[in-house]
Order: C-alpha cells, then sequence, then structure tokens
C-alpha cells in the first residue's frame, strides 16, 4: 500500500529550502559588503597617498591686501609660519597672526592647485578722521587707527578729541571716544549727513556736530546721544523742507529742543 506523504512533511521541507535560500543570500550580501569596503579603504588610501605627496606641498604663499603697508606686514607674518600640504595649512595659525594685526578686518584662505596658497586679508577702511597737532589720523567705525594722513577724503567726518596725542597706527582711541563716536556717527549716517561732518568730542559734557554746511547741532552729554543726534537729522530736514534754514539746533534737552535761524 501507497503512502501519502503528508502536509507536515511539505511545509518542513519546504521551510528548509527556504532557510538554505536566505543564508547563501546572506553570505553573499556579506561578501559584497566586504568587497566594497577594501575597494573604498583601497581608494581612500590611494586618493590620501596622493594628497599627501610632494606634488601638494606647499612651495608658494601670497598674501592678498588692497592696502600696501598691511599686506607687507601680512606677509611679513606669513613668513615665520610653518606650511606644510596645501590641504592642511595652519589656519588656526593664520587667523591669530595675520586676523589678528590690527588693521585686518578678517582673513581668508584660498588655493591656486597644486602649490600656491593664497592669504586674503581684508582690510578696515577708514569711516573718519581724528585731527591732532595739524595731522589726521584715519580710523574706522570700531576706532582703531588706519594711518596718519595730511589730506584726508572730504567725504570723511573729521572728530575732534579731548586728548589726541595717544594716537597711534594700529591703536584705538579711548572706549568713551569710541562709543560717543560710534554714537553719533550712525546716526548722521542714518540721516545721510555723516559726509564731510564735524563731531566735537572734545568737551564731554559740550558734545557737538558740524554738518558740511555749517548747520551746528548741539546735543549736550552723552546720554541718549545717538537718539539726539538722530533728532537733530530729523529737525534739520523738517525745517527746511518748511523754507526755515537753521544755524543751529540745540538738543541739549531733547524734550525741548530749539533753533537759531540763520537770519
Amino acid at each position: 500500500m501507497t503512502r501519502r506523504r503528508g502536509p507536515a512533511r511539505d511545509s518542513s521541507a519546504a521551510a528548509s529550502a527556504a532557510d538554505r535560500a536566505a543564508r547563501a543570500q546572506g553570505r553573499r550580501g556579506r561578501f559584497v559588503r566586504a568587497a566594497y569596503l577594501a575597494l573604498l579603504a583601497g581608494l581612500g588610501g590611494l586618493l590620501l597617498g596622493v594628497l599627501a605627496s610632494d606634488l601638494f606641498i606647499i612651495r608658494q604663499v601670497e598674501v592678498r591686501c588692497g592696502n600696501p603697508s598691511l599686506q607687507a606686514e601680512a606677509a611679513e607674518r606669513a613668513g615665520r609660519l610653518p606650511f606644510a600640504t596645501i590641504w592642511l595649512p595652519p589656519t588656526r595659525a593664520i587667523e591669530r597672526q595675520i586676523g589678528g594685526l590690527p588693521r585686518a578686518r578678517t582673513v581668508a584662505i584660498d588655493r591656486e592647485l597644486p602649490a600656491t596658497l593664497i592669504i586674503v586679508v581684508d582690510a578696515r577702511r577708514p569711516a573718519a578722521v581724528v585731527t591732532a597737532d595739524g595731522r589726521f589720523m584715519a580710523i574706522d567705525e570700531e576706532g582703531v587707527c588706519l594711518h596718519w594722513t595730511g589730506n584726508p577724503a572730504s567725504a570723511l567726518p573729521t572728530v575732534h578729541l579731548e586728548d589726541p596725542s595717544g594716537l597711534e597706527v594700529g591703536g584705538r582711541l579711548r572706549d568713551d571716544d569710541v562709543r560717543r563716536f560710534a554714537a553719533v556717527l550712525s546716526a548722521l549716517a542714518g540721516e545721510h549727513l555723516q559726509a564731510g561732518a564735524s563731531i566735537d568730542l572734545s568737551h564731554p559734557l559740550r558734545i557737538s556736530v558740524f554738518t558740511a554746511d555749517g548747520v551746528l547741532g548741539k546735543l549736550g552729554n552723552d546720554e541718549l546721544l545717538h537718539e539726539k543726534t538722530l533728532l537733530f537729522g530729523e529737525l534739520l530736514a523738517s525745517l527746511r523742507a518748511d523754507g526755515r534754514e537753521p544755524l543751529s539746533i540745540d538738543l541739549r534737552v531733547p524734550s525741548r529742543p530749539s533753533y537759531q535761524p540763520v537770519n
């Protein structure tokens, strides 16, 4: 009598075949992954070897800057630094030694393959000049002293300090002077009055401004200095819009401004 294979035996055989197929597929997958990783490791090693080769050793360092004297100063600093490959320049040392120069605003690194490193220095730009004994010290908006000049640009405002004797290239105005100067300059710029203006900080309790066309703004002490300067510009524009030309505008008490007409 012939026995029939039961359903349980058929199911067990099918499961065994599926399990063998899954194990085989797993072995193939592990082999493929291992081969892929080995290939990546080989390519990575080859790439690192090429990048670290003598081909990419820095042979020339070029310093670019729009200010010739700052460029020379930055180049002298760059000459002290150690350089290896173009891919791994001494970034922190460049930022510290060159970006830390008083007249440098920012420093950036560029490359010309295979072996030239370029250091780009952005110089601080004059925002005003401080008068001192017949000369003028150009300063930026943060009060950093940039260079001496005997013939400043007419568009730059002039600043008068109580004591300008300590001015030197690469130095900085005193903190109180920087704060007062920044407050007045930003407000004048907001009213488009900074070009050719005169900012008098020589008497901290009697701060004043003169516009390029000769209108005096009496600002008093440095309390609310920015706001008083803004109000000066707004009142000047308003008076002129009404056909009235002021000789001076008094904002020493900002809640009670007054003006003196030309005639």
